[in-house]
């Protein structure tokens, strides 16, 4: 067994010590980042882009209503996919995102997935060279569930519903 796997496996045992359901949630959320990240890995994008939803204009979208209270569901699975992420090697913003937005979609919650890239790549690379070339982020009728804060320096190209 890789050193890697080995460690995402020690890290994910502390989610059985959760038990009841948050432990249920966290198993949920590895099960479908693993899933996302195969995905993301070895698809072209345009067959990943299937399973985003429903593609729309990111300036077509309506601004979101305020909430008085969060959706304690969606609080939740935004924590469980976090919390699977922070143990899962290649869990990042677009397979956190496709992840949250399956199980969110799976308790009857909409939810928008966004996708933006830097308004001046060639800065961002200079200043931080890991940095991704894009970014993906979502919410769910304007809770923030994955992928916030969004650097403002980012321009949205993309969102699905």
């Amino acid at each position: 067994m890789s050193g890697r796997i080995a460690l995402a496996r020690r890290k994910l045992a502390s989610a059985w010590r959760l038990g009841g359901r948050r432990g249920l949630l966290v198993a949920e959320a590895s099960l479908l980042l693993l899933g996302a990240r195969i995905a993301v890995a070895t698809l072209p994008f345009r067959r990943v882009a299937r399973w985003l939803g429903t593609p729309v204009s990111p300036s077509a979208l309506p601004a979101p209503a305020p909430r008085e209270r969060p959706d304690d569901r969606a609080t939740l699975v935004s924590w469980a996919v976090r919390f699977a992420a922070g143990r899962l090697p290649g869990a990042v913003c677009l397979p956190q995102a496709m992840a949250a937005r399956a199980m969110l979609k799976r308790r009857g919650i909409a939810a928008t997935l966004h996708l933006g890239v830097w308004r001046d790549h060639k800065a961002a690379v200079q200043a931080d060279p890991d940095a991704p070339p894009a970014h993906a982020w979502l919410d769910a009728a304007g809770q923030r569930i994955t992928g916030y804060p969004v650097d403002p320096a980012l321009v949205e190209v993309a969102a699905f519903v």
